[in-house]
């Protein structure tokens, strides 16, 4: 035994030997480890001068000589907060026109042409509580850049095709804003917490779109565009006193404002309401819950950024590691520190989950919340939340734009110039009490508003231990028309406008003993600035059966309705029709013109005052029992003839919801009917293309097997 002893002490000296031994060269340092790298939160603030001008706009201007190349980003006070209810989207759509229209000595296209040509940049917008421009220039273009953001600010020209243009994409968006669960979410919650006429949580519908005017856009300018109300940030290789000088003359002679601006609305403090948006297509759940925050200037501000770190900030955060991580109930989790600078901000948490955990996940949410506002946080998540928030933070100012943008924010809002060093002293300092006390200042779980959008039969729970339960509507409301109240006099008048219409056709009992025929119409279409020709044959079958043929630039499309049964062959393969598609087809058998015409004892028809299309005096019928739908029917005064129907449509183009008129041109005679021959067909009276029927036959001989697949 103590020879073993010995040959392990022996090995224990050798080890300490050899260990001394290499010490010096294991410590050593590597050379990368002896660059000194400074601290990462730094932030320094570029020299520059604060000029105000004698027309009241506000100059930040910071020198820069490294490069030929001068930015000027401009913030207006101007916002979608100051557009009336009934016309949501007027003040986005104005920052946009503004650009795209260009002005009084410029078109938009010819701006377009102007900055390509000289690799110059130039942009407008108008946000919720601020709107901007934006001007990059060469130093060579540095007069004639100033000269054309000045001319825009100034003198949009807002033309009626870029207007249209702009409504196209708002109505595209409002399209398609049921499509991500995500941001229903957002949407709904903002209005479940703010109020949904707070202009916080409004958003645009297509009345409010269609509301909106040239001269609305033309006033709500003049209205809130003033140098008064303007900074501007100017950044490059310039001389101050020159930049001023040139500033001052491009903008010579533009009035102050001569009202002040409206006080921000107030945000209320609701209490909880819990809502559902039940999708019974989707297969998760998304969980968004909130209440009103505070602003950046309360004392609280700094703690609850901490506190939000811990909490749902990071793939470290508690939200992450608890919910997520250990119980494996959220695909994505996270929060908001309910903070802002302008207005409170929400403070907010959500999940993504399996909609047969939606209820559970909710739950472990708002646990964590409650578990912050009970007991102090943990050294190491302090430490952590601070390191980060600091280290982050300079990336938020890596740019002197984006350091004297921020300096333009804090005193519109009426911050300190050095808020922002204040508030990372007071991160630096944060201690675990002064988390819990901030969050318990700020933080309320059981005041948090709750919504859900998900398949809610599918749900682990009916959401009713968080409180009683709303079900949310979300469907797009489709544009109203000015229909007046049907009478029975105007109901009678258009039964028997209808009637002579039918007549001028062929006939009702022409019509009625129609059982099949086939067309062959060519079409001239522009479909996103392509000029293309399409080829349609069609051979129907009543009461259900359609056949089409598309010879198009692109390959042939077929597609067949075979009563119960439908179907699509393409280019790019055969599909079966959605059950939805197949009705559709079948009801657009019914309810075009010549279906209406064959089954009068299936629609109300409403007689509306007389107009003129184009020119022509008509009589219009409001014809109803078109499915959801409607179509109006303008009469010729004198034949009786279909001049123009009208009807609700989709854009080609943008796939947006749109007023869909045909025109009829000509008729012909065949087999005994009257029938177009020139059509003509706009969206939101765009011209959209123009057809002509090349063949029409009544009753022909049709080969059946053309309808078995």
């Amino acid at each position: 035994m103590q020879r073993m002893n010995r040959k392990a002490g022996l090995l224990l000296l050798v080890l300490l030997v050899a260990t001394v031994a290499v010490a010096p060269a294991a410590l050593a340092k590597k050379p990368w480890e002896k660059i000194n790298i400074p601290e990462l939160n730094e932030i320094k603030m570029p020299a520059y001068d604060r000029v105000e001008l004698d027309n009241g706009m506000i100059l930040f201007l910071a020198e820069d000589h490294e490069f030929p190349l001068i930015g000027l980003s401009a913030t207006i006070d101007v916002g979608s907060f100051y557009e009336p209810a009934d016309k949501v989207g007027l003040a986005s759509m104005t920052g946009t026109v503004m650009r795209t229209g260009g002005t009084a000595s410029r078109s938009g296209d010819d701006i377009d042409a102007l900055v390509e040509a000289r690799g110059m940049s130039v942009e407008t917008w108008i946000g919720a509580a601020e709107g901007g421009a934006y001007l990059s220039v060469l130093k060579e273009d540095t007069d004639l850049g100033l000269e054309l953001l000045a001319d825009i600010l100034r003198n949009p020209a807002f033309p009626e095709d870029k207007i249209k243009l702009a409504k196209e994409e708002q109505k595209a968006g409002i399209s398609r804003r049921n499509d991500d669960p995500q941001t229903i979410a957002r949407r709904e919650a903002m209005k479940a917490v703010f109020g949904p006429d707070h202009p916080m949580a409004r958003h645009p519908e297509y009345d409010t779109i269609a509301a909106v005017s040239r001269q609305d856009m033309i006033d709500f300018h003049n209205d809130w565009f003033h140098p008064d109300r303007m900074y501007l940030v100017v950044i490059g290789d310039f001389d101050s006193a020159e930049m001023v000088r040139s500033i001052e003359t491009v903008f010579a002679g533009w009035a102050k404002a001569t009202k002040p601006l409206p006080a921000d609305p107030e945000i209320p403090e609701y209490p909880r309401t819990v809502n559902v948006v039940d999708k019974d297509d989707l297969t998760q759940t998304t969980v968004f819950m909130g209440h009103k925050g505070i602003r950046a200037d309360d004392p609280n501000y700094a703690g609850v950024q901490v506190a939000n770190r811990i909490l749902g900030g990071g793939f470290a955060s508690r939200l992450f590691n608890e919910v997520r991580s250990r119980q494996g109930l959220a695909y994505s989790v996270g929060s908001t520190p309910g903070t802002g600078f302008r207005n409170p901000g929400l403070f907010a948490a959500f999940t993504m989950t399996k909609s047969e955990t939606s209820e559970k996940a909710t739950t472990a949410v708002l646990d964590e919340i409650q578990r912050m506002i009970t007991s102090e946080v943990t050294d190491a998540e302090l430490a952590q939340a601070k390191d980060a928030i600091l280290n982050s933070e300079v990336f938020s100012f890596d740019t002197k734009r984006k350091i004297l943008d921020r300096a333009v924010m804090y005193e519109r809002y009426g911050y300190p110039a050095d808020f922002l060093q204040t508030y990372q002293e007071d991160v630096k300092n944060m201690t675990k009490a002064d988390v819990l006390a901030a969050t318990q200042a700020v933080w309320r779980p059981d005041d948090m508003t709750i919504l859900a959008v998900g398949n809610y039969e599918d749900f682990d729970g009916d959401f009713s231990s968080f409180g009683p339960v709303t079900m949310v509507d979300i469907t797009i409301p489709e544009a109203k028309l000015d229909i007046p109240m049907a009478t029975p006099i105007s109901l009678e008048k258009g039964r028997s406008m209808m009637m002579a219409a039918a007549e001028a056709a062929g006939g009702v009992k022409t019509l009625q003993g129609m059982k099949s025929y086939d067309q062959t119409l060519v079409l001239d279409a522009t479909i996103q600035g392509m000029d293309l020709t399409f080829t349609i044959i069609k051979t129907v079958v009543y009461p259900d059966m359609i056949h089409t043929v598309q010879k198009t630039p692109f390959g042939n499309m077929k597609s067949v309705v075979a009563g119960d049964k439908g179907w699509v062959e393409s280019p790019m393969g055969n599909k079966d029709m959605e059950a939805a598609d197949l009705a559709a087809a079948k009801e657009e058998l019914k309810t075009d013109t010549m279906g209406i015409l064959r089954n009068l004892d299936e629609f109300t028809c409403q007689a509306l005052e007389p107009r003129e299309v184009e020119g022509r005096p008509c009589n219009p019928v409001y014809v109803t029992g078109v499915g959801d739908d409607y179509r109006i029917l303008f009469l010729d005064a004198e034949s009786n003839q279909v001049v123009m129907v009208q009807q609700p449509g989709q854009n080609p183009g943008s796939g947006a919801p749109a007023i869909q008129k045909m025109y009829v041109d000509e008729y012909m005679e065949a087999d005994g009917m009257v029938t177009p021959q020139k059509v003509r067909i706009t969206y939101d009276d765009e011209p959209f293309g123009a057809g002509t029927v090349e063949a029409f036959h009544v009753n022909p001989k049709v080969d059946m097997s053309i309808f078995e697949k």
